[in-house]
């Protein structure tokens, strides 16, 4: 016994040392802080986040991972959530997640605990007053079959982190007028700075008409744009022809004192319709400050002679209090794409990292028809009536008869990725500039995606891409399933019901945790505490007697590998008829907790867990030996 005892102990020693060395990993670990301050991470519209080291294909599972809390909003939350790490806010530090909802409430949370002083929002500013001041009902909005009942904040705003200020866009009906706003809250207190809000007007003179901007049945969707010093902010239309006026506009406001400095209506007829509303995609800029955009339908008359621009895309200059015209590509079936509502403008544009071959500047758009296009952002492709003048051109999924993409598609280590309605989901590679015209990957089952993809991983390593699956069958209830899958083989890792997500929202992922804004909450998850043995396990002894050494627990957060006191865990051997001394210990202010074992009558293996809902659970495994084989 002697012998048994010794090489318990040094088991013990062994795994205790394993634990400490996790300890270390995650310290060095956790250093690594990334910012979320703009629509899929960054201004590019890619959707990576490759500095995420803590959630890892091997990791992303149902019993490493899930849900850890949620906080509740006032309102739909359809904006991505943005993320800064290490704020001083009421005298404390905390990584800070931010959520605007269709309420007009703007919150700012811990990122990672709903607890203690952390179960109330850091700061939460309203932008109503009523009765007098309050969202826009969705009837007098127009276009009630997207599930909103109110209209207030609904494009992503952006986070200036030079001046910790947050730049949005909030409606409100205020004594029967419809208003737009321009507010710039510091994102230490939530309140107005700069100098706002401002009121967002335009008008102007196009081809000797004049052309004014008309609040109540336009949405701001598509994210907000900040680039040198400047917000640009896109708006169009619900949906809904019937609800005139609806064309889109983009706006360019001095980001230093929101002093408005250009406007563009892409559509300034007024009845020709084309929007901008990108499934909330925002504006893309170039290295050399070029702003790019994509319209839905709508008329296109701009080779004959017209302003109007239905299913282009746009890449603007702002020049001396002006938007100026550089490229343009619009689709040798504009027409059709029109008459059929096959909006290009579904999604944004998103601009690929540099590339070999002749066309070093690349972009990717797909619309509403599912048709896939690579363009030259050094020349768009114009129009043509015959065939698009593009870089490359081909069907996402042709064997599916009604397919359609909304969101830009998403980028991470020379892979893009769509998906779309009852698809799967497919990933392209890219080499020397070109797209593989047939997938490289696929999932193995079919989803009903928006491509509002995020990707994380650690550099090249350990791709994950996250999404929410809207679901809309009539023998299911209706929501969301927050979905990931390795973003190499696109195996599927992980998923989550959400009963009331939002249509067409983002997951966002920062450090390793994943944020997803419901129509009551903001939804976060994460990486479970570790129940890890450090003592007695691996040990045998006679049956019916007690082991020598206690069975030891410690209990770790994921993230920072500290001890988690106060905490309540189960013992349990699966009804093998042993005994524990307290079979629910409570671990102690270093996360420990412990209980004696009285091995069970007969002799064999027994496995033990150690258990609480929300813990990556912990396993011994002792054995039972009968007297005879003692001796």
């Amino acid at each position: 016994m002697n012998f048994l005892r010794s090489a318990a102990r040094r088991l013990t020693l062994v795994r205790l040392a394993s634990f400490v060395f996790l300890f270390c990993v995650g310290t060095t670990a956790s250093l690594a802080q990334v910012s979320v301050l703009t629509q899929k991470n960054d201004t590019s519209r890619t959707g990576q986040n490759l500095n995420e080291t803590y959630l890892t294909p091997s990791l992303v599972n149902a019993t490493h991972f899930g849900p850890l809390f949620t906080q509740a909003v006032d309102g739909f939350v359809v904006a991505e959530p943005l993320y800064v790490p290490n704020l001083q806010i009421n005298g404390a530090t905390h990584n800070v997640v931010f959520v605007v909802t269709l309420h007009d409430g703007i919150y700012a949370f811990d990122a990672d605990s709903s607890t203690g002083d952390n179960a109330s929002p850091l700061w939460y500013t309203s932008l109503i007053d009523p009765p007098n001041v309050t969202t826009v009902p969705i009837a007098d909005q127009g276009c009630p079959a997207n599930g909103y009942s109110e209209m207030g904040i609904l494009g992503t705003p952006v986070i200036d982190p030079t001046t910790n200020t947050m730049y949005l866009v909030a409606k409100t009906l205020e004594n029967g007028n419809y208003i737009f706003r321009l507010h710039a809250l510091n994102i230490l207190t939530g309140q107005e700075s700069l100098g706002g809000p401002v009121e967002i007007q335009a008008s102007y003179t196009s081809d000797g008409q004049p052309v004014t901007f008309a609040v109540q049945h336009r949405m701001q969707r598509p994210a907000l744009l900040l680039s040198n010093g400047v917000i640009y902010i896109a708006f169009g239309n619900m949906g809904c022809i019937a609800d005139p006026p609806s064309t889109g506009w983009l706006m360019a406001y001095q980001a230093s004192n929101l002093d408005q400095i250009a406007v563009l209506d892409v559509g300034p007829r007024e009845n020709a319709v084309p929007g901008i509303w990108m499934s909330g995609d925002g504006p893309s800029v170039d290295s050399s400050g070029n702003v790019y955009l994509v319209t839905g339908d709508g008329e296109f008359d701009y080779n004959l002679g017209g302003l109007d621009f239905g299913d282009t895309v746009l890449k603007l200059n702002l020049e001396n209090g002006n938007f100026g015209l550089v490229d343009y590509f619009t689709p040798y079936n504009q027409s059709q794409l029109d008459q059929d509502d096959l909006d290009l403008g579904s999604s944004g544009l998103m601009l690929l990292p540099p590339q070999a071959g002749p066309n070093p500047n690349l972009g990717l758009v797909a619309g509403k028809a599912g048709e896939i296009y690579l363009v030259n952002q050094d020349s768009l492709g114009g129009y043509n009536s015959v065939v698009d003048q593009v870089v490359q051109e081909f069907p996402f999924n042709p064997n599916q008869s009604f397919v359609k993409i909304f969101g830009a598609a998403s980028y991470w280590n020379n892979m893009v990725y769509f998906g779309a309605s009852n698809s799967p989901i497919q990933a392209y590679g890219l080499s020397n500039g070109l797209l593989t015209t047939t997938p490289i990957a696929q999932t193995a089952n079919t989803y009903n995606f928006a491509t509002l993809f995020s990707t994380s991983s650690n550099g090249t390593q350990n791709g994950i891409l996250w999404a929410l699956e809207q679901i809309r069958s009539d023998s299911l209830p209706r929501g969301s399933l927050l979905q990931a899958f390795n973003a190499t083989t696109l195996q599927s890792l992980y998923s989550s019901w959400l009963s009331a997500a939002t249509h067409l929202s983002i997951p966002m992922v920062a450090n390793g945790k994943v944020y997803v804004g419901t129509q009551t909450s903001l939804a976060v998850f994460g990486l479970f505490p570790g129940i890890q043995p450090t003592g007695g396990n691996g040990q045998t002894g006679q049956v019916g007697t007690k082991l020598p050494i206690p069975l030891r627990v410690a209990v770790g957060n994921a993230y920072t590998k500290e001890g988690v006191p106060g905490v309540t865990v189960n013992f349990s051997d699966g009804g093998e008829g042993g005994k524990f001394s307290n079979p629910f210990p409570t671990t102690d202010a270093e996360g420990i907790a412990g209980t004696t074992y009285t091995l069970p009558p007969n002799a064999g293996t027994v496995t033990i867990k150690v258990i609480r809902q929300g813990y990556v659970t912990g396993y011994f495994t002792e054995t039972a030996v009968s007297d005879s084989a003692a001796r």
